[in-house]
């Protein structure tokens, strides 16, 4: 489900009068889920379509090897709340043994980091994808710089696909052609800027 709606963008559309709700709408979907993929979203379940929509997602992890081994950085953000961590070796991620007490860390929910409390009777382990993160995670509305930049964007693709089928559109070198997305816009990767999510997301 997009986090903007029909109502959001017609005032950025020259000329475009009330009755284009559906398509405006389907449109506004496949903007979000390109400009969500830019940013580093990936979709919940194999086959799904990318979306950065507040939603449940299941984050395969290494433990932490920098400096501070007290720190999980997930790769995504935000992170509404934690379901459960297994710190499991076995990747079984079921056994009681190896669930996290949730008394033994913090989320720090805007970065997408958890870190184990000072008091915390757990350590993290270090082996290759042994930590499994069950979280809630992404937009339920959009701030105003993405709110700003999907307008920008789903505006762009509107006039793109009613300037005919004998034109494309470029962004910089990029070309698009009648039916695809065009590419997206300087301006508005650089209203998302700071949405873009930590680089690497593990897992099935």
């Amino acid at each position: 489900m997009a986090l903007l709606a029909a109502a959001d963008v017609y005032p950025s559309i020259p000329g475009l009068a009330s009755g284009a709700d559906a398509a405006l709408d389907a449109l506004i979907g496949r903007v979000e889920s390109q400009l969500a993929g830019w940013c580093g979203w990936r979709a919940e379940t194999a086959g799904g379509s990318v979306s950065w929509d507040s939603a449940s997602r299941t984050i395969y992890l290494d433990g932490p090897a920098g400096l501070d081994r007290r720190a999980l950085q997930l790769p995504v953000r935000p992170v509404a709340s934690i379901t459960s961590i297994y710190d499991d070796p076995t990747w079984g991620y079921s056994a009681a043994g190896y669930l996290v007490a949730s008394g033994d860390y913090t989320l720090l929910d805007r970065e997408g980091r958890v870190l184990l409390n000072p008091d915390a009777s757990h350590s993290w382990s270090v082996g290759k994808r042994h930590i499994e993160v069950i979280c809630v995670a992404g937009y339920s509305t959009a701030p105003n710089r993405l709110h700003e930049a999907v307008v920008r964007q789903v505006a762009y693709a509107w006039s793109v696909q009613k300037s005919g089928g004998r034109k494309t559109a470029s962004a910089g070198n990029a070309r698009s052609s009648l039916g695809e997305l065009p590419p997206i816009r300087k301006d508005v990767k650089q209203l998302l800027g700071d949405f873009r999510q930590p680089e690497f997301w593990l897992g099935g």
